[in-house]
């Protein structure tokens, strides 16, 4: 029961991943009549070439490895998305790729040696390539028919009891020494993988070490693991019996009754750790407590899951791919929309207190209440003026513009301090200047918003404070070791030692290719194998 709820938190990992999958490399096209022109051959394109050049910039990797239907690369191709915060700049990257062409725009490389020079129209660009280099993570795919092993080839039409083993391998290690003791340690890396079988030629569909969702017509098969942990960190060698094996398998089988053998494809995801990021606020634990601390918690942390609807959230984001993609790429317009005009709404937050909204509310209320057009047309009369000259008392009698003045000299301070700061800062007058725009950007994500309800009130529901307080409290209780089984503290000290290498192995690989020493980078792996079909 333990391990059928955590691999269906683990479905919900792949769901958002395949979402994210699809979307790998995408962006904001480049449009417009004068690109329009240059394609339609109107106008001839002319490069510019950037004087500024710099290497500090962002670049984001992803590596898409086709595999044949036994787990063999057949040929991989990358592509990469370079970003700067600044626009017509020239990018001194680093690339190993073979036959490169930018996937995006009609700006062409400048080579020399490794080097690779791009300038840079706006701030971001994306281009691709082809390598022949083993990638870090590589699976070997078996079949049966009938316990008997077959090719993809010979068992493709066949009808009977078959099995497809799965395993995957990591080939990234490095030898590391332990309190005397020599160890090899693979490279950190989260693999999610999965695939579809058809209800209409496969029954008694089951897999071990994974887990299933159906939707009346098909199984969606998951399965999860980090390829060569039990080998660095010697969970097994250990002992350590309380996580369940599954967690730490580098071999997944799907077992089912076909009619017809065929296969879709198999798709995999590898993350090293570097692109998962930081766990909770405090990072990724380094110190030998606090790893131990994180060991301790996993049985806890398995039974903290029971009665999460998990199964709703992966039938919603199945349900709509684009839906989520469309929400994610909202919350990226909307932090952007913050960042680019953070000084206005700064400022705006600084005058806008209770107090003075209070006011500015008074001053409207009672513009309301009174007629202006008579209040101007009475002390404009001539016969009024000279009363008024003549019994100064009177004028208390006009209560509105009394109240009226006295608002006038409450609001009217907050009002010009607001814009002797508006007109002295130039990023604030620029964001009013794009208001209309960005008043129409932020319906537009309210929209949005609206649309997808449903969603949105499920994961909200899914992350509220009962089950937030429920894995609080798993991480902050200190007294909570109770389930170590029969291992000693000795071996915990070596289990929490290796585990403190392992992540320090796997947070000092960001990139597949090459890249400059100052650029920021990061990499995931997608992999495809070819479909068998009967």
């Amino acid at each position: 029961m333990r391990k059928n709820i955590i691999f269906k938190s683990l479905s919900v990992i792949l769901a958002v991943s395949l979402v994210l999958l699809t979307a790998a490399g995408c962006g904001k096209k480049t449009t417009g009549n004068e690109m329009l022109d240059v394609y339609s051959g109107k106008k001839e394109f002319k490069q510019t070439e950037y004087s500024n050049v710099t290497e500090d910039f962002k670049k984001q990797e992803t590596v898409y490895v086709n595999l044949s239907p036994d787990g063999t690369t057949s040929n991989i191709t990358v592509t990469d998305w370079i970003h700067t915060d600044m626009p017509q700049v020239r990018v001194a990257d680093i690339s190993n790729l073979k036959n490169i062409r930018n996937v995006r725009t009609l700006t062409e490389p400048v080579t020399g040696d490794k080097n690779i020079f791009w300038d840079m129209d706006t701030t971001d660009l994306y281009y691709s390539g082809e390598i022949e280099k083993e990638p870090p993570v590589t699976f070997k795919i078996r079949y049966f028919l009938e316990g008997t092993e077959m090719t993809a080839d010979q068992i493709k039409g066949q009808k009977g009891n078959v099995k497809i083993q799965i395993e995957a391998n990591n080939n990234l290690t490095a030898p590391t020494r332990i309190n005397g003791k020599d160890y090899t340690l693979s490279c950190p890396m989260l693999m999610i993988g999965g695939t579809i079988l058809s209800e209409s030629t496969f029954s008694n569909i089951a897999i071990d070490n994974g887990s299933m969702i159906s939707d009346g017509d098909k199984q969606i098969l998951f399965f999860f693991g980090v390829p060569g942990i039990d080998e660095s960190i010697g969970i097994s060698e250990l002992g350590i019996d309380f996580i369940d094996y599954s967690l730490y398998s580098d071999t997944y089988c799907i077992t089912a009754y076909t009619e017809c053998f065929e296969l879709g494809n198999m798709m995999f995801s590898v993350m090293p750790l570097t692109e998962i990021g930081n766990l909770g606020n405090g990072g990724l634990p380094t110190s030998v407590e606090s790893i131990k601390k994180v060991i301790s918690d996993v049985e806890n942390i398995q039974k903290a899951i029971t009665g999460l609807d998990i199964d709703k959230i992966v039938n919603l984001l199945y349900g709509d791919a684009n839906k989520l993609q469309e929400m994610l790429d909202s919350v990226s317009d909307a932090v952007r929309l913050y960042e680019d005009n953070e000084k206005l709404i700064k400022m705006v937050s600084k005058y806008m207190t209770d107090e003075n909204i209070a006011k500015i509310d008074k001053l409207a209320q009672d513009l309301e209440k009174t007629d202006m057009n008579a209040v101007t047309n009475t002390l404009n009369d001539p016969a009024v003026a000279t009363l008024l000259k003549l019994l100064p008392s009177l004028s208390s009698s006009l209560s509105d513009v009394s109240t009226l003045t006295k608002d006038l000299n409450e609001v009217m301070p907050i009002l010009q301090a607001m814009m002797k700061e508006m007109d002295s800062d130039p990023e604030v007058k620029e964001s009013l200047e794009k208001l209309p725009q960005t008043l129409d950007e932020l319906k537009r994500i309210l929209n949005l918003v609206k649309e997808n309800q449903e969603l949105l009130d499920t994961i909200s529901e899914f992350a509220s404070a009962d089950n937030t307080d429920k894995f609080a409290a798993i991480m902050e209780t200190a007294d909570k070791y109770s389930n170590l089984g029969s291992v000693n503290d000795a071996s915990l000290d070596l289990l929490a030692e290796r585990v403190k290498h392992w992540i320090d192995l796997g947070m000092q690989y960001k990139i597949f290719t090459e890249c400059p020493v100052e650029a920021e980078s990061s990499v995931m792996f997608v992999y495809k194998t070819a479909a068998i079909q009967a």
